[in-house]
């Protein structure tokens, strides 16, 4: 048989065993998603069924509450209890969670409401049988009978009480003592009760419903995975059988032909295949033979060619090289791919980020003393020794104006603590610079101001390319920096209120800011735990 049959029966014979077993486990799968759906519906039915307790065990609660304290919030909640089970009133986001204990002594509530939707509706939805459907309800008449023993209790405490028809308009003196006898009566307790049985039966009916379908279809999901286990034994058979035959009559040719390619790769033309066969790896082998020596008499003139491709390569690469060290020393590396990949305009809006400016102070006088070429170094070693921290705190210098130094966290690669990165930043170059200004016995002090916000960044320029920030938080940062204290890194309120848990801040009271007026502003002094400074990690850049 040739090479081109056999693989032909092999590949059909496997397609209908893949086609079995695919057939077998997409039944199994339907199998466990019905399973998964019985277990979900018990859940919600189970839950449903808590609802209906719990909504009766808070009635209870919030009238015992009114009885007790005669407090008229508690009347209310008791109102809107019975208005979410009636569908009268909105029923709370994920209501069968804690809700009640969770709403506060200003009526605050803890998840907003969503749409009204009676409790029988809901239980009629949910596809009960006749007879799970009459137990819940029954629970709930007896709970909804319950009520009125609760309506009675609470209008004695306001002083009304039950006339011919059963409204409350019969006015007399309060009967506290009525009131609670109702509610911590022995025919309340036997109510609440009765309550609970119907609610305990539909709940064992469930149970037992579940049980049952459950049989059934673990009973097929067992037959369908014994016929995928008869699928996938006779798959592994055949492909057993296919790799055998095809080890003898492909793979060992084939490693033959391997062994010759290698010996034409390290430039040995001469020695053939040495494999005979009239099948297809037999026309193989022989074309192979044959190209072996047609290449052999090109070989020669292409290695002198390769040589001097070979050279020029290395020259565009080095070149290239060059190039983009003097792009990344520019701009970011996001930014400066972006530019090699073909956009001509990069603009982007960041909703989130925090920017620092530093400036010198009394630096103008010492330059006045200083040479020019001491001004530039000076200048340099201190903004040398700020650039160090960058890469550790994962930040983006923008530019620096004479001796004023801005940096932004968030920017170009957004980030979720660039308030912390840049407040970490600011400390790390205050003890720099002051080391600095020590060792070197300079009359100079930075003063650093932070302020987090919106900004856009992009490039502007075509032939001289600079990344830079606007908007109102650089105004503002700028400003605040300009308004602080020698020595002091001076921040925003906005600033201070992303890191007022990891982080010392001391108020400054408020500021006039020029063009935004007053404005709430603090100190950073320091992290709040000790020890977190040049012993701690710092973090990367993300």
């Amino acid at each position: 048989m040739s090479v081109q049959k056999f693989l032909i029966a092999l590949f059909v014979s496997l397609i209908l065993l893949l086609i079995g077993l695919f057939a077998s486990l997409t039944q199994l799968s339907s199998a466990h998603e019905r399973h998964a759906a019985a277990e979900l519906r018990r859940y919600e039915s189970y839950k449903l069924a808590d609802e209906l307790r719990q909504s009766s065990d808070d009635l209870t609660r919030m009238a015992r509450l009114f009885v007790s304290t005669g407090d008229e919030r508690f009347a209310g909640y008791f109102e809107e209890i019975l208005g979410v089970r009636m569908g009268t009133q909105p029923r709370p986001e994920s209501y069968d969670l804690v809700y009640w204990d969770l709403v506060g002594m200003d009526g605050e509530r803890p998840r907003p409401a969503g749409a009204a939707v009676s409790l029988d509706n809901r239980m009629r939805e949910m596809g009960f049988t006749l007879d799970e459907f009459s137990k819940l309800n029954l629970a709930k008449q007896k709970s909804d009978a319950l009520v009125r023993m609760e309506e009675i209790a609470m209008n004695a405490v306001r002083g009304l009480f039950s006339d011919d028809r059963g409204n409350f308009t019969r006015e007399r003196e309060a009967d506290m003592v009525l009131a609670r006898e109702i509610m911590f009566s022995p025919e309340y307790l036997e109510a609440k009760k009765e309550i609970m049985t119907p609610i305990n039966e539909f709940l064992v009916m469930l149970q037992e419903r579940t049980a049952a379908e459950t049989s059934v279809i673990r009973a097929e999901s067992r037959f369908w995975i014994g016929l995928a286990l008869i699928f996938s034994l006779s798959t592994l058979a055949i492909c057993t059988l296919g790799f055998l035959w095809l080890r003898r009559r492909v793979l060992a040719p084939l490693r033959l032909l391997s062994a010759a390619t290698e010996r034409v790769t390290r430039g040995d033309y001469d020695e053939p295949v040495g494999y005979e066969s009239r099948d297809e790896i037999g026309a193989l082998v022989g074309a192979f033979d044959s190209m072996v020596e047609s290449t052999r008499d090109s070989v020669t003139g292409l290695v002198a060619s390769n040589e001097s491709l070979e050279e020029s390569r290395r020259e565009l690469e080095r070149e290239k090289q060059i190039s983009e060290s003097l792009l990344l020393n520019v701009l970011p590396a996001v930014i400066a791919e972006r530019l090699r990949n073909g956009e001509t305009t990069i603009a982007d809006e960041f909703p989130d980020v925090s920017v620092m400016f530093a400036d010198l102070v009394n630096f103008t006088p010492l330059s006045e003393r200083l040479g020019p070429f001491e001004l530039v170094k000076l200048l340099n070693e201190i903004f040398e020794t700020f650039d160090q921290r960058l890469d550790a705190y994962g930040l983006e210098k923008i530019k620096t104006i004479g001796d004023c130094y801005m940096v932004v966290g968030g920017v170009p690669t957004p980030q979720a603590d660039h308030a912390q990165r840049l407040g970490d930043f600011a400390l790390a170059i205050r003890d720099d610079f002051e080391k600095l200004a020590r060792d070197r016995d300079l009359d100079i002090q930075i003063r650093i101001g932070l302020h987090s916000g919106t900004a856009i960044a992009g490039v502007v320029g075509t032939k001289k390319f600079a990344y830079d920030l606007w908007g109102d938080v650089v105004n503002v940062a700028s400003r605040i920096e300009s308004t602080g204290s020698p020595g002091r890194i001076h921040v925003s309120d906005g600033f201070m209120v992303r890191l007022k848990d990891s982080f010392r801040f001391e108020p400054r009271g408020e500021v006039e800011l020029k063009g935004k007026g007053r404005m709430e502003t603090y100190f950073l002094e320091g992290r709040r735990y000790d020890g977190h400074r040049e012993s701690d990690p710092q973090p990367s850049r993300s």
